[in-house]
């Protein structure tokens, strides 16, 4: 408060002034594919603009899959038998053999945090993202995760044992 007169900052394309769990879809731009595929640009920023001031964007939940996940795993064992009633078991477990990258879905799919709160200032509604003004907008930051058996990168397991 200024001299009794309370501040306040226009916050565009949050719907509810903020209150609404910070949601804020894209438009998306008809006649534009939204995938690059291309280096670590996942989405294509061109393909989205910001939507009007306090509206939600026409862009529908869960329209656009994540990149492809590709792991081939392999395993190999074999017995042997030492003596009558005991006997060996070794066991060969590669996970990831090709050491295939599998990565995230972008990290950030929300429109950018510096929106436009006066014209001139930030991205107008309708108009496209770049790559310059969309921040890390639908960037391949990460890899799946670190664990055995979903997308990690490659491990070898080794194992051996003995039954009697």
């Amino acid at each position: 408060m200024t001299a009794g007169v309370v501040q306040t900052t226009a916050v565009a394309n949050v719907p509810g002034g903020g209150n609404s769990r910070n949601i804020r879809r894209p438009n998306v731009v008809p006649g534009v594919n939204p995938y690059l595929k291309s280096a670590k640009q996942f989405l294509n920023p061109a393909a989205f603009s910001t939507p009007a001031p306090g509206t939600f964007g026409n862009a529908r939940r869960n329209d656009y899959s994540g990149p492809n996940l590709a792991q081939l795993d392999l395993t190999l064992s074999k017995a042997f038998h030492v003596a009558e009633g005991l006997s060996l078991d070794f066991h060969a477990d590669a996970y990831n053999v090709l050491n295939h990258p599998n990565y995230a879905n972008p990290g950030t799919v929300r429109l950018n945090q510096t929106l436009a709160t006066a014209p001139g200032n930030g991205v107008q509604p309708g108009t496209p993202f770049t790559l310059s003004n969309a921040g890390s907008f639908g960037q391949l930051t990460s890899t799946v995760g670190n664990q055995v058996g979903i997308g990690a990168n490659r491990q070898i397991q080794l194992s051996v044992r003995a039954l009697f």
